[in-house]
């Protein structure tokens, strides 16, 4: 239970930390400094986990927000903006994905990425989800564990987004629960197999934000997520027919050249929205014209 608590604060506190590093990134005054503040609140976080459990792990993300909020940057120009999903190998790892969260930066993008507490959580969700609606019985240890899990996730949030939302361009984040109902007519939050509803809850709730761009990432011989991803995409296209949904297929023969020709479709068909964002420089909002 306590590797579970410390796990799960981690897991909200470096998802919060990569939300600000996305959105300050590619319009950074000063190169490299986003990425910089990024990596050293990282360190922190896992060192005071380390030497002083949550307590400390929570002091140094207090820090880190304080660090972000001290970056200059310039977003009175926003990006088009590209919402990338799909396995979480693929998602995350740039060696696997032939860095396709940088290429897309270098070509005027804002990227987004899924919430990785949301893995984590919908496990517990499933587990409580087969037992109010199907009446599945569950070892008492299990049924406590998803109950209490499920809960935890929610208490870190609301205690650490207090702390994130000194940041400007910090949002709270939609929960969970909300994101599989928008879903749940196309694919119930009990299945859980490869990512999931997730895929669909994502693209759902980030076309409704005004994100027309999504890009799903998907291992040529991952089954469930081809189920998830690609199979879904006639369905979400019908509810949000003005969206672009590019699934891209890696296999140990897929070349950097191919995707690069199907990342540049979607490139040449981003458009920047039409209302420019308040420009913030060291977090204080700046009048544009």
């Amino acid at each position: 239970p306590a590797f579970f608590a410390r796990t799960v604060w981690c897991l909200v506190m470096t998802d919060i930390l990569d939300e600000l590093l996305r959105k300050i990134r590619p319009y950074e005054l000063d190169a490299g400094a986003a990425q910089r503040a990024y990596d050293t609140a990282v360190d922190a976080i896992c060192k005071g986990m380390e030497e002083g459990g949550v307590r400390r792990a929570t002091k140094e993300f207090t820090s880190a927000i304080d660090a972000f909020c001290a970056l200059r940057y310039e977003r009175s120009v926003p990006r088009p903006r590209v919402f990338i999903t799909g396995e979480y190998l693929l998602n995350f790892h740039p060696g696997s994905n032939f860095h396709v969260e940088e290429y897309l930066e270098r070509n005027n993008m804002e990227v987004m990425l899924p919430r990785m507490y949301d893995v984590f959580r919908k496990y517990t969700m499933a587990t409580i989800s087969e037992m109010s609606d199907f009446h599945a019985r569950r070892p008492l240890a299990e049924a406590a564990g998803a109950l209490i899990g499920n809960k935890l996730f929610d208490v870190a949030l609301n205690l650490l987004e207090k702390t994130a939302l000194r940041h400007p361009l910090y949002k709270p984040c939609t929960r969970l629960p909300e994101l599989a109902a928008m879903s749940d007519p196309i694919m119930h939050h009990s299945f859980n197999s490869g990512e999931t509803y997730l895929i669909p809850a994502d693209i759902l709730h980030h076309a409704r934000e005004g994100v027309r761009l999504f890009l799903i990432l998907q291992p040529f011989g991952c089954l469930p997520n081809h189920i998830c991803g690609r199979g879904v995409i006639k369905r979400l296209k019908e509810l949000h027919p003005d969206i672009q949904v590019l699934p891209l297929d890696y296999d140990p023969d897929t070349s950097f050249a191919n995707i690069e020709n199907r990342l540049q479709m979607l490139i040449m068909n981003a458009r920047t929205p039409p209302q420019a964002v308040s420009a913030h420089v060291n977090g204080v909002a700046v009048p544009t014209a």
